[in-house]
């Protein structure tokens, strides 16, 4: 399988946030006077019917802000073809149980080259203020108007849900280069939990070939209920390579 699969594939998880993008220092620190509850979530990442890499994330709540990193980096036969290591970090705000993205920084790690990209609220939108690759296809600052970062999104699916917050996700996406709308609204039982289910959509950044080729994807999180809150377990998507999943470990 050639190399770059492994390479493009990774990307797409750290774009979504589910994923997905995956993290190292909190760029927002806590108040010295917070109590903060911290959160660590393992995954293993499977596709092509093998397992490709493991994401790890760690996340610090308080009342009013949250803050944390997360990594992907490729293990087994994927990491002797083509280590791989994604990090993302940042944070923000919290009002009740929305939250308000202030800072962001997303790294790459090829193995031969290394990228850093960095957003920074600036009003009602996150600003790329470190970056130097350019979307193909220019942005119109109006439409990155509530738009999260890849961490944020990421947290947004992956932390435990309340009966009122499951399967409710509508929000777009800005990583500083694309800008995506990802749903979650779809509800249905099943043996294994609650699957919430919806889109992947590219509206953003992109190429008109990359959108023919491409343009939605389906999505879904499993979710099991742990005494009063829904946990994510799994996370299923599908990309240009075929579908892929994400399992929680711990």
């Amino acid at each position: 399988m050639p190399r770059d699969t492994y390479l493009c594939l990774a990307q797409r998880f750290l774009r979504n946030a589910t994923l997905w993008a995956l993290l190292l220092c909190a760029a927002v620190m806590l108040p010295p006077s917070a109590t903060a509850e911290q959160i660590t979530q393992r995954w293993s990442v499977h596709a092509f019917g093998i397992k490709i890499g493991e994401l790890r994330v760690t996340m610090s709540e308080t009342q009013q802000s949250y803050s944390g990193t997360g990594i992907f980096e490729t293990t087994g036969l994927a990491g002797v073809l083509k280590k791989i290591r994604f990090s993302i970090d940042g944070g923000g705000g919290l009002k009740g149980s929305n939250l308000l993205p202030r800072a962001y920084t997303g790294r790459i790690n090829t193995g031969k080259r290394i990228s850093e990209t960095s957003l920074r609220r600036q009003g009602d939108r996150m600003v790329k203020t470190k970056g130097l690759q350019a979307p193909d296809v220019p942005i119109e600052p109006s439409a990155l108007k509530g738009a999260f970062d890849p961490l944020s999104m990421m947290w947004l699916t992956l932390r435990d849900q309340t009966n009122e917050t499951l399967c409710t996700v509508d929000q777009t996406q800005f990583d500083g280069t694309r800008l995506v709308r990802i749903t979650l609204k779809n509800r249905q039982t099943s043996a294994e939990g609650v699957i919430c289910s919806g889109t992947y959509d590219r509206i953003g950044g992109y190429s008109a070939e990359d959108l023919a080729e491409l343009k939605t994807s389906p999505l879904s999180i499993v979710y099991q209920k742990q005494g009063n809150v829904w946990r994510a377990q799994e996370v299923h998507l599908t990309s240009r390579h075929g579908k892929a999943k994400v399992i929680r470990q711990e």
